[in-house]
């Protein structure tokens, strides 16, 4: 009779934590196992070790732990939220997210090319023309013909020539004058008459170049009097940092793709998901 009713409790026990086992609801804070993947099942993202390793996404420094955040409050995408609903301690779960539950469509107006073949011309006008409005929130108000001014953050001078709708300037260079530039060569002036400011470029047929702030490297097609021309080299798919956030850089045959777009936008995502705890607010 005794083990009867050490079974019995047992059984009550076991079955009211059954019952009472908490679920996901919106407030809660939990954390969580999980694995990112794409519809290829090439794996993107995840909290554990092991699949990080397999997956070559191994990232040193990095803590490999369960996700925390409050369920509800927008700190994952809108889909993994909403997924984790009503789930329970222990349980896993494949959530399946389109673009408009994970990080959206792409934008187009995000998405710049520019061609791999560049010609640099060099000439420009002596003078440039303006709108007022731009020319004052550049420079300031209260300017009069004749005033010279000077382009933010460089040491380049310009005079006023006329003030009307818009204001004209020009360039104060002189032959002989280098042009500040963050080019990867020289730039000195070798002609200037009404119009045009000649310049030549310190660069030499077939040379290799290397723009600031950009992983791929340039050669020099031809150097002609009127222009040079660039080959920007392709490389692989690569991400680069910018003051925007991150930018994706991929090559075709003709152009160079600068894509601002989060990575995985456009994309459907598949997360596997183990819940590890669940703490009510």
């Amino acid at each position: 009779m005794k083990k009867f009713i050490i079974l019995l409790l047992t059984a009550a026990i076991l079955f009211s934590g059954c019952v009472g086992q908490k679920t996901v609801k919106t407030g809660d804070k939990i954390s969580v196992d999980y694995t990112g993947s794409l519809e290829d099942g090439k794996v993107f993202d995840t909290s554990i070790y092991s699949v990080a390793r397999e997956n070559n996404l191994f990232t040193p420094g990095r803590e490999y732990k369960p996700l925390n955040f409050t369920v509800g409050k927008g700190e994952v995408v809108p889909g993994f939220d909403e997924g984790v609903v009503g789930m329970k301690v222990g349980e896993s779960k494949t959530l399946t997210l389109p673009p408009e539950k994970a990080y959206g469509q792409s934008n187009p107006m995000m998405i710049q090319a520019y061609p791999i073949i560049q010609e640099v011309p060099t000439r420009f006008p002596r003078v440039i023309e303006i709108p007022i409005d731009q020319f004052e929130g550049t420079f300031g108000t209260g300017h009069k013909i004749g005033d010279i001014v000077t382009i933010p953050r460089t040491a380049i001078n310009l005079t006023i020539q006329n003030i009307t709708a818009n204001v004209s300037l020009s360039y104060n260079f002189k032959v002989g004058d280098q042009i500040p530039s963050n080019a990867p060569w020289n730039e000195t002036v070798v002609k200037i008459d009404d119009k045009n400011i000649t310049v030549e470029y310190s660069v030499k047929k077939n040379e290799i170049i290397q723009f600031p702030n950009v992983p791929w490297n340039t050669t020099v097609v031809e150097v002609k009097n009127m222009n040079i021309t660039l080959r920007h080299n392709p490389i692989p798919d690569t991400v680069i940092p910018t003051m925007f956030g991150q930018m994706k850089v991929s090559f075709n045959e003709t152009s160079i793709i600068m894509d601002q777009n989060p990575e995985l936008a456009g994309k459907t995502l598949i997360f596997n998901v183990t819940i590890r705890s669940i703490e009510a607010p």
